[in-house]
């Protein structure tokens, strides 16, 4: 191959759409996502952050001088998922929606051979969204694969975190439960399929009907995107055990990725010192929609308390 043909196929590479594939599925999800925001509850204001790995798409709501709160979706959507419970979160605090970098949303990644894969990589990443919006230390809540993006900050800058809540994460599962849930994911990575994203859909959002509703026509299209994503495996008791910051984990009774509740109870409880545990029995994954009046209400309770 000459080398004018192999800068040929370097240029191509990089003006490809490596997450969304084709223009067809970004234009359709983010007309989904532009929707959610026209139904956005309060004022918000976006805007981008330079970071290491690209523009992160922010969602700012409340009052600029209030606390800052950080705002981790799970894996496969957006910012946007924090609708149900933002005008509560942020009469008290000045709230960041953040896209993650790499997955599917508006966060812009500058090159896609190069984004986090580690637990490390992700906290470097928040350690410059928090230089971008001028953020010493703040609270966070965090979702799925954000709760396991929140945790590795916690675990590897614990002084940028006040408390910590996490919702359904990903990675305090026992290993088989963590690989019997990114083993579905990674199948219908490679070799797609209607069944396959199916089930994934079903499992990831459970029964519940707003869920549904508000999830299910986003994640029939990004089940054929190709984020550019770490896998949010299991942590070990001695990574656990280094996280210090008051945390306050939240567990679903339905939750199909998370599985299990007692084996996760158990481990956060036993390795995560003085954490607290809310389990919410009739919950899926994403609790935050099923059960909004009594995840905020608990979030704010754990949020305001005094220091010890």
């Amino acid at each position: 191959m000459s080398g004018t043909d192999t800068r040929r196929d370097f240029t191509k590479k990089k003006t490809e759409l490596p997450v969304f594939v084709t223009a067809e599925n970004r234009s359709q999800l983010m007309e989904i996502y532009d929707e959610a925001l026209r139904h956005w509850p309060i004022p918000f204001e976006p805007s981008f952050v330079t970071t290491r790995y690209g523009k992160t798409h922010v969602i700012a709501s409340g009052n600029l001088a209030s606390p800052p709160l950080i705002l981790l979706h799970p894996m496969g959507v957006g910012g946007f998922v924090w609708s149900s419970i933002i005008n509560v979160l942020s009469e008290q605090w000045r709230t960041y929606a953040l896209d993650t970098i790499g997955d599917v949303g508006k966060s812009e990644l500058a090159d896609p051979d190069h984004y986090p894969k580690q637990g490390r990589d992700y906290s470097a990443w928040l350690d410059d969204v928090f230089a971008g919006l001028a953020i010493t230390r703040a609270d966070v809540v965090a979702g799925s694969m954000g709760g396991w993006i929140a945790m590795n900050h916690a675990i590897y800058a614990p002084d940028r975190l006040r408390r910590l809540v996490l919702l359904g994460p990903m990675g305090l599962a026992p290993w088989r439960a963590t690989l019997s849930v990114l083993g579905p994911f990674l199948s219908q990575r490679f070799r797609p399929s209607a069944a396959k994203l199916d089930k994934i859909i079903t499992r990831s959002l459970g029964e519940g009907e707003s869920v549904n509703r508000a999830f299910r026509p986003w994640m029939r299209i990004m089940g054929y995107t190709k984020a550019r994503v770490g896998q949010p495996f299991h942590l070990s008791a001695k990574k656990l055990r280094k996280i210090t910051t008051p945390t306050l984990v939240f567990l679903g009774g339905k939750d199909g990725l998370v599985g299990d509740v007692a084996p996760a109870k158990g481990r956060a409880q036993r390795y995560i010192a003085g954490c607290e545990v809310e389990v919410l029995p009739n919950a899926g994954h994403v609790m935050s929609v099923d059960e909004p009046d009594l995840v905020a209400t608990r979030i704010v309770e754990f949020l305001v308390r005094p220091a010890e």
